[in-house]
């Protein structure tokens, strides 16, 4: 009897301890998540013969009217920071206008993807549509992406999804895409210890307009090219999932640990 009321009362300390110093006891094993977005690419594409790719200035559907212009330029620096080609950003001209519009109608004007192409010298030409966003705690993005062969007059690769940070899977992809550890430390570290890890860099990336943007773009980047995200299974009817440190890992972030 005595030794089952030590049992329980080392098991009770123990948790207290844990609790104490901001430790789980039982941590839960993360598991990858469906993805939230689909995505195409076109039979026999390769982008390593691509070497130049232009992103057009993007069409906005939302209320915020700086959206488009924002999330365009978190796309051009996701694409160069994958330094497989050269990004070059399109001005907002009557040209660029009329390219980002041309498939809403489901066909395109190869005519004008050509000439855009011709100018640019671009091998790629990328236009983007910004269906929903929200930039306010907890902030959403609906983006479609098109990838657009000027010589193949054909979608190449597109895009289609919604980040939304109501889902607990995506809020978590945000937080682990800048934090800097893969875990936070312990509050008793948090608050006595000076160091140079921001352990609220997780947290303010779902309050900064900016950070969820570019981690949005950074996640549509990795599809447009075909390339496995971290925390998301590839292939929903796929038993393998994508995780850090297995083939084609390329995270966490910005900051990964080394």
């Amino acid at each position: 009897m005595r030794a089952a009321a030590a049992v329980l009362a080392a098991a009770l300390a123990a948790a207290a301890g844990c609790q104490l110093f901001g430790l789980d006891p039982l941590p839960k094993k993360r598991l990858p998540a469906p993805p939230t977005f689909s995505q195409y690419h076109l039979d026999g594409w390769d982008w390593g013969r691509v070497d130049r790719v232009l992103v057009l200035p993007f069409l906005n559907e939302s209320a915020y009217t700086r959206a488009g212009r924002e999330t365009q330029a978190a796309l051009t620096s996701e694409l160069q920071r994958l330094g497989q080609f050269e990004v070059v950003a399109g001005p907002p001209d009557d040209q660029a206008l009329l390219a980002r519009i041309v498939h809403r109608g489901g066909r395109f004007d190869e005519a004008v993807m050509l000439d855009i192409g011709r100018t640019a010298r671009a091998d790629v030409v990328v236009h983007g549509t910004i269906t929903q966003y929200s930039p306010y705690p907890r902030p959403r993005l609906g983006l479609v992406l098109q990838a657009v062969g000027p010589r193949e007059a054909k979608v190449v690769a597109s895009v289609d999804g919604l980040w939304d940070t109501t889902d607990g899977a995506i809020a978590e992809r945000c937080r682990t895409f800048y934090r800097q550890r893969p875990r936070q430390r312990p509050p008793w570290i948090r608050n006595h210890v000076i160091a140079s890890d921001d352990s609220f860099a997780g947290e303010l990336a779902l309050d900064s307009p900016a950070l969820f943007q570019r981690f949005v773009c950074h996640e549509a980047a990795l599809a447009l090219l075909g390339l496995p995200i971290p925390w998301v299974v590839d292939d929903p009817g796929a038993a393998v999932p994508c995780l850090p440190g297995g083939a084609g890992f390329r995270g966490p972030g910005p900051n990964p640990v080394p």
